[in-house]
């Protein structure tokens, strides 16, 4: 509860320093204006000291920490996210998504388990683990690895065979610097990946979120990943997201998009039902359809967009989240 007299505010975590950062807190400032409310919107960048302190002092809390945060050594923000996460339980402060969707944000294997509880179609799990305890050996092939905590297909690999597993699992074990800043803006997400871009590329991550989870190579048969966007707890876009010769998905590697008219109706439901599950208000999921079924491949509790994604994407992602998350703060 706001103090009489004190003007209420809402605070963006940050920690990518993103385009769709600044593009959803200028939206959300006008759609506050068109509420009728006059809560300021402050960023709060969550590498910094008293970024908690902050964030406290605020009446609503918006995450737009990534997982792959670790990747541009802001370890820093995950562990204060960690704990905020906590804190503004205990202070009752929401946020936006909840905390817990949060903990699916920075755990696949997490995710991907209460999924399967759900009784959603997802990648089987053959291993999940520091590089060193997996053993090649004991693994099917094709099968995919990627960070446990991680995104944008950093350290994904498609392994063909334990040749493959090998010499990943080997540069992961090996290497200790970490990738560039990544501070580009593109989409979340992903599946696939040649291991020889991906271990040439982007050396392996080390540090308190260093496992890989090793899944079922699932085909997109149909040469498209389902991107869902959610907004506000329901389905709001499905689109079509090529998959591009290096066999990657994802906005930097060229991928395009298209609109999804003819999107299954069961296959919004199984995104509604994830919602639910996951307890995403704002988020997005990755899905592959083949012969076998729908199978949810990701779960983001942050959805990311580059300047020239609303075109792309035929809509104003960052302005539909602002507009839903002011009506949401004017009802509080």
């Amino acid at each position: 509860m706001t103090p009489e007299g004190k003007t209420p505010s809402i605070g963006i975590l940050y920690e990518s320093d993103e385009w769709s950062d600044h593009k959803l807190a200028s939206e959300l400032r006008n759609a506050l204006a068109d509420e009728g409310c006059k809560a300021r919107v402050t960023m709060i960048d969550m590498e910094g000291p008293d970024a908690i302190e902050r964030a406290l002092a605020c009446d609503l809390l918006v995450s737009r920490v990534f997982a792959s945060a670790r990747f541009r050594s802001h370890e820093a923000s995950l562990a204060h996210m960690n704990e905020l996460v906590d804190a503004a339980a205990a202070a009752i402060i929401p946020m936006l998504n909840p905390g817990s969707a949060h903990r699916f944000e920075v755990s696949k294997q997490a995710s991907t388990t209460a999924l399967a509880d759900a009784g959603l179609a997802v990648p089987q799990v053959f291993a999940c683990a520091e590089a060193s305890d997996i053993d090649p050996a004991t693994l099917p092939y094709p099968c995919i690895i990627k960070p446990d905590c991680g995104g944008r297909t950093t350290h994904t690999a498609i392994l063909q065979d334990a040749s493959q597993a090998r010499e990943f699992l080997g540069k992961a074990q090996e290497c200790t610097a970490t990738p560039g800043d990544g501070h580009e803006a593109t989409p979340n997400g992903g599946h696939g990946s040649t291991l020889p871009e991906a271990s040439a590329a982007s050396p392996s991550p080390t540090g308190s979120h260093s496992k890989f989870i090793v899944e079922e190579y699932v085909e997109p048969e149909l040469g498209f990943l389902t991107r869902i966007e959610i907004v506000d707890g329901r389905v709001a876009l499905v689109v079509k997201r090529s998959v591009a010769e290096s066999g990657l998905s994802g906005y930097h590697e060229g991928s395009t998009y298209a609109p999804y008219d003819d999107c299954a109706p069961e296959l919004v439901d199984e995104a509604e039902r994830a919602v639910r599950t996951l307890g995403f208000d704002f988020g997005s999921f990755d899905v592959i359809e083949c012969s076998r079924g729908r199978f949810f491949i990701d779960a983001n509790s942050v959805s990311n967009v580059s300047e020239d994604c609303t075109e792309l994407l035929g809509c104003d992602l960052m302005a539909m989240h602002a507009r839903a998350m002011a009506k949401r703060f004017a009802r509080q």
